[in-house]
């Protein structure tokens, strides 16, 4: 019941997002080819990926809670970091052609907006983006969500984009006012460049992140601590004679393959081994949660 509750919470999450992004992006968009602004079709176009990723996203969430089937005889966890990557990567793809049209754009003189249109943008904008930005960080908290934490996260740099722009043009207005009119035309490619340096701050932090969980790399937290000292204190007091563990994370779930070296196997019937297996899982499931758990009791080192 409560993984159907968290399920239902995080796709009508991402189901907000997916209504939000095509709103911003269609408003980014057409406002950008008609004030001739470039930072506001960059946020349009961020918005626009936005809205094919969290499409994706939402089609992860469904996948990651199907169970195992002879296709993927490990579940469907392994999309979640993976279509995570590829959100990285194409945002940070259009982050650098952003800033290379920002300097090309500069070092051509610039160019002129309607400023008043560009204006409405920016505050609708702003307020849309940082209205679904908490929205879903309180959905993503409370179900404890790496895909809708993510997405909010794409919401909070739509934000302070928007946010960054209006700024942007207010600065247009008080230059006007001070007679430093001649500035302007470069006031939309400077933000521009700017905005695309700030924006590729998270796809790089979540292509780092998430590429680890890819390649298997072993979790260096908490968790991770927590199961040596379990193995360790349970090896102290049953007396195994070696073994070896292999630990990852994948997304929302854990992967734990924990091999036992017991020598002399009269002492080791298959009810004990169960035992052993019953109480790693208890001192574990509170804080793995969704494991995939194997131990394995050998008699040969070659096996460990």
């Amino acid at each position: 019941m409560v993984t159907h509750r968290k399920v239902s919470k995080e796709r009508a999450a991402l189901k907000l997002s997916l209504v939000g992004t095509v709103f911003v992006a269609t408003l980014g968009i057409s406002y950008g080819f008609y004030v001739g602004s470039n930072a506001i079709l960059l946020d349009g176009l961020f918005s626009l990926l936005s809205m094919g990723m969290t499409g994706l996203n939402l089609y992860t969430a469904y996948l990651v809670t199907k169970p195992d089937d002879a296709q993927f005889q490990f579940g469907y966890a392994h999309f979640e970091p993976l279509i995570s990557v590829v959100n990285g990567v194409i945002i940070l793809v259009t982050c650098m052609f952003a800033f290379i049209t920002g300097i090309q754009t500069i070092l051509n003189g610039g160019h002129d907006i309607i400023l008043k249109d560009a204006l409405i943008y920016a505050v609708l904008s702003t307020i849309s983006c940082f209205s679904i930005y908490v929205i879903e960080s309180h959905i993503a908290s409370s179900v404890d969500s790496e895909l809708v934490r993510i997405d909010s996260q794409e919401w909070l740099i739509d934000g302070i984009l928007s946010a960054a722009i209006l700024v942007g043009f207010v600065s247009v207005i008080i230059c006007n006012g001070l007679g430093y009119s001649k500035w302007n035309a470069y006031i939309d490619p400077i933000l521009v460049t700017a905005l695309a340096l700030f924006a590729s701050i998270l796809p790089i932090k979540v292509l780092c992140r998430n590429m680890k969980e890819v390649l298997l790399v072993a979790p260096q937290n908490g968790a991770q601590r927590h199961v040596d000292q379990v193995i360790a204190a349970l090896s102290k007091e049953y007396g195994f004679d070696d073994y070896t563990h292999h630990f990852a994370k994948i997304g929302r779930q854990y992967d734990l393959e924990i091999n036992i070296l017991v020598k002399d196997d009269h002492k080791w019937p298959t009810k004990r081994q169960d035992y052993i297996r019953q109480k790693i899982w208890d001192q574990l499931s509170d804080e793995l949660g969704e494991t995939w758990l194997s131990v394995s009791f050998t008699a040969q080192e070659r096996w460990l």
